[in-house]
């Protein structure tokens, strides 16, 4: 009896350790993946709405949006693995685009209790056009709208893991498209352009 139960206690330890040797090699190999396929399908379908406050204290509702493109993405201001990144791609996709597209970029929190002070810090590296929204909130405003755009949220003890995606929505309110980082800047830059001139 003995001997089997050290059996089986060996076994999980074999399986515990490939799981985590399979997921750290996956991890690991992620960052020089090519682009993952559109986070969302390219039919168009309405965008799932929400309300949050801005690092400014101000309401902003993507209703209230409508006649506009706009970038919604999920991002922590404290991040210091892929935030960053796509921070700058999200600048180069705005450098890409013509002088008279200018989307709005909707930035929605992946940890409450974030503040206006974390949001400074962090777009102090970045290169955005004027007229962007972090969004911050609590617990359950936030996971609100994790839940509608399917984000999944993982806190941790140092960055927050979630999906990091940038959906585009277009003037009428439509999901158009959603894109995994790392970003194709030009694809995404096109689809802009072609939403905002319609």
């Amino acid at each position: 009896m003995v001997g089997v139960l050290a059996l089986l206690v060996g076994l999980a330890g074999t399986l515990t350790v490939s799981r985590l040797l399979t997921h750290t090699a996956a991890v690991a190999a992620s960052p020089t993946a090519q682009y993952l396929p559109s986070a969302v399908s390219r039919a168009e379908q309405p965008a799932p709405g929400f309300s949050l406050r801005d690092q400014a204290g101000q309401t902003v509702s993507l209703s209230a949006l409508r006649g506009q493109v706009v970038l919604v993405t999920f991002m922590d201001p404290q991040c210091t693995n892929l935030c960053p990144i796509v921070g700058k791609e999200l600048g180069l996709v705005e450098s890409a685009l013509p002088a008279a597209v200018r989307p709005v970029l909707l930035v929605v929190s992946v940890a409450p209790g974030r503040t206006a002070a974390d949001v400074s810090s962090f777009v102090s590296h970045v290169s955005w056009s004027p007229g962007w929204h972090w969004l911050l909130g609590n617990q359950s405003e936030l996971q609100a709208v994790w839940a509608r755009y399917h984000v999944a949220v993982v806190p941790s003890a140092t960055d927050v893991g979630h999906d990091t995606v940038v959906y585009i929505v277009d003037p009428k309110g439509g999901l158009v498209a959603g894109y995994n980082a790392p970003l194709p800047v030009g694809e995404v830059a096109s689809v802009i352009t072609t939403h905002s001139q319609r």
